[in-house]
């Protein structure tokens, strides 16, 4: 009887809060999934990376040159506590269901002993960095230590440029390995400019989501730096005896797009354009130059702290479950 009071509560939680990531709204690549029955009960989580994104800019300029659009939006309402506790409360999800279906997670000073690693730098999770995605707040898990090939002067992660996870899953005893990267996005930001009247605009919508890629501003240059793609990713990677650099198995689930996560943050659109004589402007706080200077904006988007840490910590668990659950059942056969 108590079993069916505790399904039934369960079941009534969900429906109130709703589902945010379903097997509808994730793009499966796997292939080879069911030949994971063959594979050792074993795993080393290799990447466990969750990005917030709490800053965005861009730039416009027009074609003429005569007039340049700044804008910057940057969200306010949360503490870095609130990020890397969601990041944590995931990966303990994460551990507890491997444990649990009876698979032994190989840990970072194991993994450290191979040769594939000799010449790679530990790293401690749990510190936030604002160096791996300009705009970002990068995270791992307090308690998880990770591998990376360096660290550059501005304290940016590298890896390697080709996909070596076969490799390593090969060289760990042909085990699976896991890696997540999963990002959350507050704003977009798009710009335009014309030639005939050469203005320059720029506008912004808020939208709290998953996205399908993060996109941000390299640290190499905040405005006009290159673009960086990180696309949202969770996969298991087997060798299981493949030849040469290619896997018998990889699990792969993604967004098919934007995963929208309602009732996080206040909705808001911006919109700036610019002319040589003229500029207009709605919804900012900032200073504004035009006839050849440039327009610098900032604006504010206020998130509800709370719903940030319960819609985002199950937007993550439901997208991180899914893959483990799937894993652990081509496991078991």
């Amino acid at each position: 009887m108590k079993k069916l009071i505790l399904i039934a509560a369960l079941f009534a939680f969900t429906m109130a809060n709703g589902q945010l990531v379903t097997e509808k709204n994730l793009r499966d690549g796997s292939y080879g999934e069911k030949k994971l029955k063959k594979a050792p009960k074993k795993i080393y989580l290799n990447q466990f990376f969750i990005n917030y994104q709490v800053l965005a800019s861009s730039t416009e300029s027009s074609a003429g040159g005569k007039t340049r659009a700044e804008m910057a939006v940057g969200l306010v309402g949360i503490e870095l506590e609130d990020m890397q506790e969601i990041t944590n409360n995931a990966y303990a999800m994460v551990v507890n269901k491997l444990k649990a279906a009876g698979v032994e997670i190989v840990g970072a000073d194991e993994a450290g002993k191979s040769e594939f690693f000799s010449d790679w730098t530990r790293i401690e999770g749990g510190t936030p960095s604002q160096a791996q995605l300009l705009g970002y707040i990068s995270t791992a898990p307090v308690g998880y230590d990770f591998y990376v090939k360096k660290v550059t002067k501005k304290g940016k992660n590298k890896g390697t440029f080709f996909d070596t996870t076969p490799k390593l899953s090969k060289e760990l005893g042909d085990i699976p390995v896991f890696e997540t990267n999963v990002s959350f996005q507050f704003v977009t930001i798009e710009g335009s400019s014309s030639l005939v009247t050469d203005a320059s605009r720029m506008k912004g919508v808020v939208n709290y989501q998953m996205p399908e890629s993060a996109i941000a501003k390299s640290a190499e240059g905040f405005f006009g730096g290159k673009i960086e793609v990180a696309p949202v990713m969770t996969r298991v990677v087997w060798k299981g005896g493949a030849s040469g650099l290619g896997a018998t198995t990889i699990m792969a689930f993604s967004p098919k797009k934007k995963i929208e996560i309602p009732g996080v943050v206040e909705q808001k659109k911006f919109k700036e354009y610019v002319t040589p004589d003229r500029n207009y402007s709605t919804s900012y706080s900032g200073i504004v130059y035009n006839n050849k200077k440039e327009l610098e904006v900032s604006h504010q988007v206020k998130a509800d702290r709370e719903a940030f840490k319960t819609k985002t910590q199950q937007a993550l668990n439901e997208y991180l479950g899914q893959v483990v659950d799937q894993f652990i059942a081509n496991l078991n056969g």
